[in-house]
């Protein structure tokens, strides 16, 4: 799997939904909604999963999965 084709620590959410849309359940699962959240939009996702106190490579890899590779 290429980067270009993967999601990654440095993207931002809303840049990973824009690109992958298919993610938006694994986000809304761990209470991450990009609506409202103004945050979400200049920091990237290792941030975000540091916020939310969530393991940042089991996240990367729900949403890697989610992009059927």
């Amino acid at each position: 799997m290429s980067a270009a084709s993967s999601i990654t620590q440095e993207m931002s959410v809303p840049e990973i939904l824009a690109k992958f849309p298919q993610t938006e359940p694994v986000f809304r699962k761990h209470g991450i909604q990009a609506e409202g959240y103004k945050a979400l939009a200049h920091e990237n996702l290792f941030a975000t999963a540091r916020v939310h106190q969530l393991d940042l490579q089991h996240l990367l890899g729900e949403l890697n999965g989610t992009l059927g590779h």
